[in-house]
């Protein structure tokens, strides 16, 4: 009886320790890209909690210290107040017809 609990002690280890890795492994391979330097230059960032954030494929991503790009698993409702009320302003850059024709 003890050899028969051990074994099942053993196959739940495995079991667990084999969907830990798989959640850790599908989390790191289910980052999206950050927004492209081009977005950022044109973007005009939205404060909260101390650091820029910018609206980027249809939710909110920020820098870290580290400079490592982050996003809010759910939105805070500043930003969707923010978002709603006053989207983030766009500029454009160059071209507008000043050129050679």
């Amino acid at each position: 009886m003890n050899r028969t609990i051990a074994t099942l002690v053993k196959g739940f280890v495995v079991v667990s320790a084999t969907f830990a890795i798989g959640l850790v492994a599908a989390r790191a391979t289910a980052q999206e890209p950050p927004p492209p330097p081009e977005y950022i230059a044109s973007t005009e960032p939205v404060y909260y909690e101390g650091h820029a954030a910018y609206w980027y494929g249809n939710r909110w991503v920020w820098r870290d210290e580290h400079g490592a790009w982050n996003h809010y698993d759910r939105e805070p409702a500043f930003l969707a107040d923010r978002r709603m009320h006053s989207p983030p302003a766009r500029r454009s850059w160059g071209g507008g017809g000043h050129g050679r024709r």
